[in-house]
């Protein structure tokens, strides 16, 4: 087995060295909490798109940055009331959609959608009881909880965060309440059947409007560990030294 010289495990550690030390000072990543709500707007769902308004159609609608906010990055942080963009969603969106959720007041730092759901298994919507769940076809992302004023619809989404530094990991749900409607009442509003697609729905035009609520974490993409990094470093070292006393 061929034992590294002394020269060579020094320039190993240097190379080590270089990238704890960057591993150490990226830190300035997309991080924390987000949260938002429509504002004076709201958002029109239908069986194949999402509008987020305003404006009405489009290809964005905007949202507020709202209280608990924590998110941090290289360019700044999105204060309290700031406005931001998202871009709305439709059968042809292609994943990843880049610059799915932008800053006003932080140009440059962007939210890249990856996914949206999965939505539930279950797609019988009748007789549902509080707190159960189910989508109105299947394939749907969108998730319907019994409430007892009407339904709780849920849309799960994440991807990656960018900010021209390191980027991050981002996940979270939008929220919104339809009072007045059951999620079987919703199924038929669109006309679909339990069991199946979206194509067989009869009411492929019917929309659902209302105002939302959303809140995302950025977390951190793990990196190796500077301690483990040092170790196998030292290891080397050893090695090269244990040589030259031999020698």
């Amino acid at each position: 087995m061929k034992v590294l010289g002394l020269s060579q495990a020094f320039s190993i550690l240097a190379i080590l060295a270089t990238v704890v030390f960057f591993a150490s000072t990226a830190s300035a990543t997309p991080i924390g909490l987000v949260r938002f709500d429509s504002g004076a707007g709201g958002v029109t769902v239908g069986i194949n798109f999402v509008d987020w308004t305003p404006p009405v159609g489009g290809s964005g609608g905007t949202f507020v940055v709202g209280g608990g906010t924590t998110l941090t990055s290289a360019l700044g942080s999105p204060a309290v009331g700031t406005t931001g963009t998202f871009l709305d969603l439709s059968a042809g969106t292609v994943f990843p959609l880049a610059n799915f959720m932008t800053f006003a007041a932080v140009p440059g730092l962007a939210f890249d959608l990856g996914f949206v759901g999965p939505g539930s298994a279950n797609t019988n919507c009748a007789g549902l009881t509080i707190g159960q769940s189910c989508s109105i076809f299947v394939g749907s992302p969108i998730i319907l909880t019994a409430t007892s004023t009407g339904t709780s619809v849920a849309l799960s989404a994440g991807g990656i965060a960018r900010d021209g530094t390191t980027p991050s990991n981002w996940q979270g749900n939008f929220t919104t309440q339809v009072a007045g409607m059951s999620p079987s009442q919703i199924q038929n509003l669109f006309g679909c059947v339990p069991g199946s697609g979206g194509a067989a729905c009869t009411s492929p035009s019917a929309t659902v409007q209302s105002t939302y609520y959303g809140e995302f974490l950025a977390t951190a993409v793990p990196t190796p560990e500077p301690t483990s990094i040092v170790l196998l470093g030292s290891g080397l070292l050893g090695l090269a030294l244990m040589r030259r006393k031999k020698a």
